[in-house]
């Protein structure tokens, strides 16, 4: 997991959650390097120019809290 690989110990980390139909064309779902068959999303932004996320698209957003030394909260369940 992303979270565990690069952000383990730290407190001060928020989880947006996104409504992908306001994304448009900046969404795309890339596959794993080891599983083609799993894909993950990322936002790139219009025509891939790693443009700003638009506020409008963020439906929601919870603290990740450490509990027993994973991470938790509402959106990860």
């Amino acid at each position: 997991m992303v979270l565990h690989n690069f952000y383990k110990g730290r407190e001060d980390l928020h989880l947006l959650q996104i409504d992908p139909a306001k994304l448009g064309e900046g969404l795309v779902y890339d596959g794993a390097i080891e599983d083609q068959s799993k894909v993950f999303p990322h936002f790139y932004g219009p025509e891939r120019s790693f443009g700003p996320l638009a506020f409008e698209s963020v439906i929601g957003i919870e603290k990740l809290e450490l509990v027993g030394g994973d991470f938790a909260c509402r959106f990860l369940h």
